[in-house]
Formats: structure tokens, C-alpha cells, sequence
């Protein structure tokens, strides 16, 4: 009788299992239909097709640095916006203004490049 009773409890163990498995899948796919779920991800997908659209057409010494510097300023500026505990967030905003800084400086020095060129001058950047 012990054994029956056994495995009617194993039985019923792997049901409710089953139905927590269920249950959790439900509510996996029923998150789906949420905005908020779904808008961030496809921001997040339109963000990586810009990212290669820009990679694409653009100078690679100039777009990479701009596009990674970019995302972590925009991920320190979501993290607030959201309300993240920063632990320094003087160090943060320090960190932020310098890589804006660096970009800065990345495009006046492109620029500065492209002028020379206009007229006439080299760059210093090609070879003899």
C-alpha cells in the first residue's frame, strides 16, 4: 500500500510540475504583450541597425569611437532615468563629460583633417 501512495505522490509531484511549468511559460509569453517589455527591446534593435548603418557609411576612425562612447552614455543616462543607486555618481558624471570630451575632441580633429585637405595641405595621416 506504502508504494501505491508513493507513486501517486511522485504522479502528483510531476503534474504540478508540469503545471508550474505551464503556468510559468504563460506568464513568460503574457509579459510579451506588455509595452514595456517589448519597446526597449525594439529600441534596442533599432539602436543596432543604426549602429551598422552608420558603420557602414561612414569613416571607421570617426564612427566607432562616437558609436561606443555614445552607448555607455546613454546606458549611464538610462540608468538614472530609471533610478538606479549609482555608488559615485560624481565619478559617473565626471566619466560621462570626458568621453563627451573625447568625442569632442575626435570630431574637431576630423574636421580640422578635412579642411587641411581642402586645401591642399596633408594631414600628416597619408604616407610618402
Amino acid at each position: 500500500m506504502e508504494s501505491n501512495e508513493k507513486n501517486l505522490d511522485e504522479k502528483e509531484t510531476k503534474c504540478s510540475n508540469g503545471n508550474e511549468k505551464n503556468k510559468n511559460a504563460l506568464k513568460s509569453i503574457s509579459r510579451l504583450a506588455r509595452v514595456k517589455v517589448w519597446l526597449p527591446y525594439l529600441v534596442n534593435q533599432l539602436g543596432s541597425i543604426l549602429y551598422y548603418k552608420v558603420l557602414a557609411s561612414s569613416n571607421l576612425t570617426l564612427s566607432v569611437p562616437i558609436c561606443n562612447a555614445t552607448a555607455m552614455v546613454f546606458s549611464s543616462i538610462t540608468c538614472v532615468l530609471l533610478g538606479e543607486k549609482l555608488n559615485h555618481p560624481g565619478k559617473a558624471a565626471l566619466g560621462v563629460a570626458m568621453v563627451l570630451s573625447g568625442v569632442a575632441i575626435c570630431m574637431y580633429s576630423s574636421a580640422e583633417g578635412l579642411k587641411a585637405d581642402d586645401h591642399g595641405m596633408r594631414s600628416g595621416n597619408e604616407e610618402l
